[in-house]
């Protein structure tokens, strides 16, 4: 029985060496038990000469790269590749290619001790914490750290382990014993223990080590840096500004501290002293265009758009910096200034950074000018990045608004999406062409089909429902509205839209005030939202409150539809002139806005 058995294991042996790919050579023992495998080097050492000479003669062999599991079990250190030590190998592999996590971690251990291998016991130990057997994970650890003193890595993984066992004492000396054997890369190395500690449960643990482990190196700067990090990670905000403080001491001028000096200031809610910080810095360090663009994007987050600017510019006359001139275009919008911005995107996309973020924008711009043609241009050119679908969508909508809607549905055919948010984004664009050129039937059976393709779907409920008001189906209408409430509670925009149609287009009035106020109370700012509430004071006969809240929506949103509630109410309450004024001005901009029209016509037929 035992024969058949070891000569089981010397088959499973041969499979489990050709799998790993390498050439061994075996010498089965009288008791049936495999030596430690030998490289062909080794081997050739016991040939005869004449053998070796052959050998020298013939065409080299290109060396196959192993992995450290491969190259260390099978090397002639330790115990050797005995059949159990094989055994407990070949189940470890087959358990964790099959997910058996705990059976594989066992067994990798298991081997650890019985071969007293360091590539079997990092293997152990790199499986255990993958399986989140910490107790296991140490256990290989010190293993590993016995048979490679030298693994600066073994020591990292031993002192992570401690750590988790709380074992500070001895996590501390792994600690050290990493740093002194890593001395070239410092900086990196105290880094790579504050990734460490930064995820320990314990933070104040963590911080302690940290704490003790730079006391033994108190000029270094790169000690104090990583203990800044490890404090602003642990929200200890203070302690981070100390240890910052003393980097910078150390090390003056040194761009990734200043970096986190601002990052400490702005968490401890010091924002206009971070921005001070570090345009002093760069009072002392003027050509420091790295820091400066970190400054700018610092003053941006502070919206101080002009000043971000400037320093945006200061980097792009230095050098052309291309990124600057994309935050030059992108700010220059921000403030409005359309020409300034066109100028910069141009620029741009005539040197092919940023491309196709360039030419979004420049269609915007177009688009904004009421340029539709040229817009369909710009957008046309952004061919990949994050703008693309949104480009494709907005020619369709622009297609539209030009009457040709033939052309924009095609483009709709063209469009392939894979996802729904996606699809729903494509239904929604086609189906403003179609309510633009007042197609509404043709809308309502769109967005019905998307419904059917994606059911609930709060969007496209939304969008039916103004296309069921536009024709006049005001159940319809409000039977989606209420769907997308019963569905989403809070949601702002139904709120207000079903307010407003309760009372706009039924007689319950006090029901759609409820909503409308409801909507108010989330979003008390929003000017359409007001104009809602002033309409229903309106319907609800108050008049001067109706007057006051239509006045504030009207100074927020110069809008046509805002205009003909207020003129409305105002005519009402006597004053004709101020209506006649507010109507008139409103024309001027918008001269074909139906709910304008409407009210004008209602109450000056001849005007």
């Amino acid at each position: 029985m035992q024969k058949t058995k070891n000569i089981l294991i010397l088959a499973f042996a041969s499979l489990f060496l050709a799998s790993c790919g390498g050439t061994f050579v075996q010498k089965p023992l009288a008791n049936g038990k495999v030596s430690a495998p030998q490289s062909e080097k080794t081997a050739a050492k016991s040939e005869p000469q004449s053998k070796l000479q052959s050998k020298s003669q013939s065409k080299p062999t290109a060396k196959k790269t192993r992995s450290p599991l491969e190259a260390s079990v099978f090397s002639p250190k330790g115990k050797g590749l005995s059949t159990e030590v094989l055994q407990h190998l070949m189940v470890a592999e087959i358990a964790g290619q099959r997910g058996k996590l705990n059976i594989a971690v066992a067994n990798y251990l298991e081997a650890a001790k019985l071969s007293q291998d360091a590539g079997v016991a990092e293997r152990a130990s790199r499986v255990a914490i993958f399986a989140r057997k910490n107790q296991a994970a140490l256990e290989a650890a010190k293993i590993w750290v016995q048979l490679a003193p030298a693994s600066a890595e073994a020591h990292q993984i031993t002192a992570a382990m401690l750590v988790r066992a709380g074992d500070v004492e001895n996590a501390l000396k792994h600690f050290e014993k990493v740093l002194s054997l890593s001395r070239k890369n410092e900086q990196k190395i105290f880094m790579l223990i504050t990734s460490l500690l930064s995820k320990e449960r314990d933070k104040n643990i963590a911080l302690d080590i940290m704490k003790r482990l730079i006391g033994k190196y108190p000029e270094s700067a790169s000690a104090h840096y990583a203990y800044a990090n490890l404090a602003l990670l642990t929200k200890e905000y203070q302690i981070a500004n100390r240890a910052i403080d003393k980097a910078l001491r150390l090390k003056k001028h040194w761009n990734e501290a200043t970096v986190l000096k601002a990052t400490i200031l702005h968490r401890l809610g010091k924002n206009d002293e971070a921005i001070a910080w570090l345009a002093k810095e760069l009072q002392q360090q003027p050509d420091n265009y790295t820091l400066r663009l970190y400054f700018a994007r610092k003053l941006v987050d502070a919206k101080k758009y002009p000043a971000a600017y400037a320093e945006f510019k200061k980097v792009y006359s230095a050098n052309k910096n291309m990124t600057a001139l994309y935050a030059m275009g992108l700010l220059a919008n921000q403030m409005n200034k359309i020409e300034l911005a066109e100028k910069h995107f141009i620029r741009l996309s005539d040197s092919g950074e940023h491309k196709n973020e360039a030419n979004f924008y420049l269609g915007q711009i177009k688009e904004k000018k009421k340029d539709f043609s040229q817009a369909i241009e710009w957008y046309s050119k952004v061919q990949t990045g994050v703008y693309a679908f949104e480009s494709r969508l907005r020619v369709i909508v622009l297609l539209g608004k030009q009457g040709k809607v033939s052309q924009a549905r095609e483009q709709v055919k063209n469009i392939n999406v894979s996802k729904p948010n996606e699809q729903v984004r494509l239904y929604i664009a086609e189906g403003e062409v179609l309510r633009e050129n007042k197609m509404y039937i043709e809308a309502l059976e769109l967005y019905t089909d998307g419904l059917n393709a994606i059911p609930d779907n709060l969007d496209l409920l939304y969008a039916r429902a103004l296309a069921f008001e536009k024709l006049n189906k005001i159940n319809e209408a409000i039977t989606d509205l209420r769907h997308i409430i019963k569905l989403d509670p809070q949601n702002i925009q139904t709120l207000n839209a079903l307010g407003y149609t309760l009372v706009d287009k039924t007689d319950k009035v006090h029901e759609g005030m409820e909503y409308i106020q409801q909507a108010y109370q989330l979003r008390p700012t929003d000017p359409a939202i007001i104009d809602s509430m002033g309409w229903a004071y309106y319907r609800l006969g108050k008049l001067d409150k109706a007057v006051t809240y239509l006045k504030r929506a009207f100074a927020l949103f110069n809008d046509a539809e805002v205009a003909a509630h207020l003129g409305e109410v105002l005519w009402v309450r006597g004053d004709k002139e101020e209506a006649k004024r507010i109507w008139k001005n409103s024309l001027r901009e918008t001269p074909e806005h139906d709910t304008l029209l409407n009210a004008i016509k209602r109450f000056m037929p001849n005007p």
